[in-house]
């Protein structure tokens, strides 16, 4: 088992929570590889996969971590944290016996914002495949749908030794807006932040599957909305 956390940012300047969060992993003990797209292997991986490269020109920088995730995981292993979450106790133990683990961060979904691989994982291959091949052929395009869909949806679960944890372990935080109190057997901590929500381009990502006439629609209904 890789006792290694996984971090990507993408972009200029990280957001203060994305700081504290580090700050507090290695307070903790743990050992972190931040991974930035000044890293030479992130810009072989984004340029090798066209969903990602076409992204990454368009500032869809949430999107391109969905993917490098999958990456970083396939070539070192380990557990790979979103930069907006905190460790409450050790998460290793859980994955002592799995090749594969990742919680639900709501009823319906996985969450991507934990995930703990070995290299060799056969539902992490089936993963990058999607993004490199089937997503162009795909209505799905936010992390968490994808996941739950070929884990879930494709029987991706039963090939090999994983671990799917309750919303408690990983994604206690549901928002709340004064009282949250996390539960005892919570290990991570998700503080969402949806930046994704935010991002431009999102024309490109809901039309990416259809033909002319299906893009041309999506598109001019992005556009009037955002005068609406």
């Amino acid at each position: 088992m890789n006792d290694l956390i996984h971090a990507i940012w993408l972009g200029d300047k990280m957001p203060p929570l994305s700081h504290a969060c580090l700050d507090d992993w290695q307070k903790m003990g743990f050992a972190f590889k931040l991974w930035t797209d000044s890293n030479e292997q992130i810009q072989a991986w984004i340029n090798g996969c066209s969903f990602a490269r076409d992204c990454y020109e368009r500032g869809l920088y949430a999107f391109v971590s969905d993917y490098l995730r999958l990456k970083v995981l396939e070539q070192e292993g380990g557990l790979y944290l979103d930069t907006d979450v905190t460790i409450r106790k050790n998460p290793f133990p859980l994955f002592s016996d799995v090749k594969f683990a990742i919680g639900y961060e709501t009823d319906d979904y996985l969450g991507t914002a934990a995930i703990y691989s070995e290299p060799d994982s056969r539902i992490l291959s089936a993963l990058i495949h999607f993004y490199e091949v089937g997503i162009w052929n795909s209505s799905l395009y936010i992390g968490p749908q994808i996941v739950t869909h070929l884990i879930n949806g494709t029987g991706l679960r039963e090939i090999e030794s994983c671990k799917l944890l309750p919303v408690r372990y990983f994604f206690p935080y549901q928002q709340e807006a004064i009282d949250f109190k996390c539960p005892d057997e919570s290990y991570l901590v998700h503080w969402f932040q949806h930046s994704w929500k935010r991002s431009s381009g999102m024309a490109f990502l809901k039309s990416k599957h259809l033909g002319f006439f299906g893009k041309l629609y999506v598109w001019q209904k992005c556009f009037f909305r955002g005068f609406s």
